[in-house]
């Protein structure tokens, strides 16, 4: 009878020396690793979404000017060249649920300066959060764990495991905004500093021709961007058109829908638009027929930067 006795109590001995303070320490390791990861790697990172997630829920900066939108924001619009209080908020993969989101959280803001900036595709008003990596250091507030929805995993709670399999993908980030070599970053900004070869780029303006693109709004969506303009007669808001190659428009199934949809926007007092998607530009000035790159970036930023002071922004 006294061996089981005796194996029981050195378990219990096992246990309390050995597991539990090792299941402590490592707890604690990993608390501290993703707390160093998160402020040294993610949060120093201007051009991670991770970071511009983190900015617009954490950080006020009075004077900003926002600009928010998909990677066609992120492309293609170069803060310096627009002036000193712009900000890219654009996030490669997104769809205007990203984007409702992050001016959402602009409004909650009280600054000096009122203006926002956003792009808008002319696909319409889609649902997409793109790579979820860009959420997961804020995946616990309520409003961005709603916009996650079937995205959001329990184990995003988790400290160090929350970012298992993702390590590589922040540090690579974190890497290329330092030592980038083809590309240009600005204050949140990435642009392209390649030109498709000649013969490459044909190839996909002939598969652009091909391909039907159709303007689309959720519902809910539409619903939610109209009434926030709405909400907030304070602010001002310029939607612009970023240039699309003219081949995207080969096919484009109901330009009037969006002209529609457009005139909506300009009934409200505070709501400015400016369309360059037929701006014209070079085939070398696209990086393909959606996305300008950093040369045809610098010939539009001028033209946007004359049209926004036209406005009064600054």
């Amino acid at each position: 009878m006294q061996e089981p006795n005796s194996s029981i109590s050195s378990f219990r001995l096992f246990l309390l020396r050995i597991l539990l303070p090792l299941i402590l320490i490592i707890g604690v390791a990993g608390v501290l690793f993703t707390y160093f990861f998160e402020k040294e790697i993610i949060l120093k990172n201007q051009s991670c979404g991770a970071y511009k997630v983190n900015r617009i829920m954490h950080e006020t900066h009075p004077d900003e000017i926002p600009i928010f939108g998909s990677s066609r924001a992120e492309g293609s619009f170069l803060p310096d060249s627009l002036g000193p209080k712009y900000f890219n908020y654009g996030i490669n993969g997104t769809k205007y649920d990203v984007t409702l989101f992050f001016l959402d959280e602009e409004c909650r803001k009280h600054k000096t300066n009122e203006w926002v900036v956003l792009n808008f595709d002319l696909d319409g008003l889609l649902n997409g959060v793109g790579d979820i990596s860009n959420f997961i250091p804020n995946s616990d507030y309520p409003p961005l764990k709603k916009l996650l929805g079937k995205e959001f995993m329990p184990y995003f709670n988790l400290p160090f495991l929350k970012y298992y399999g993702r390590f590589e993908t922040y540090a690579r980030s974190y890497m290329s905004g330092r030592i980038e070599l083809t590309k240009v970053n600005n204050k949140g900004a990435v642009l392209d500093k390649n030109v498709m070869p000649e013969k490459e780029f044909e190839s996909l303006v002939n598969e652009r021709k091909s391909l039907p693109t159709t303007f689309t709004c959720d519902p809910a969506l539409k619903q939610k961007f109209f009434e926030t303009i709405a909400r907030n007669t304070n602010m001002n808001f310029v939607i612009v058109i970023s240039p699309y190659h003219w081949s995207y428009f080969e096919k484009y199934a109901n330009p009037g829908d969006a002209a529609q949809f457009l005139d909506s926007l300009k009934s409200y007092r505070n709501v400015r638009v400016l369309d360059f998607s037929k701006m014209e530009l070079a085939d070398s000035l696209f990086l393909n027929t959606t996305h300008i790159n950093f040369k045809g970036a610098l010939r539009f930023n001028r033209q946007l930067r004359d049209s926004l002071e036209r406005l009064g922004v600054h």
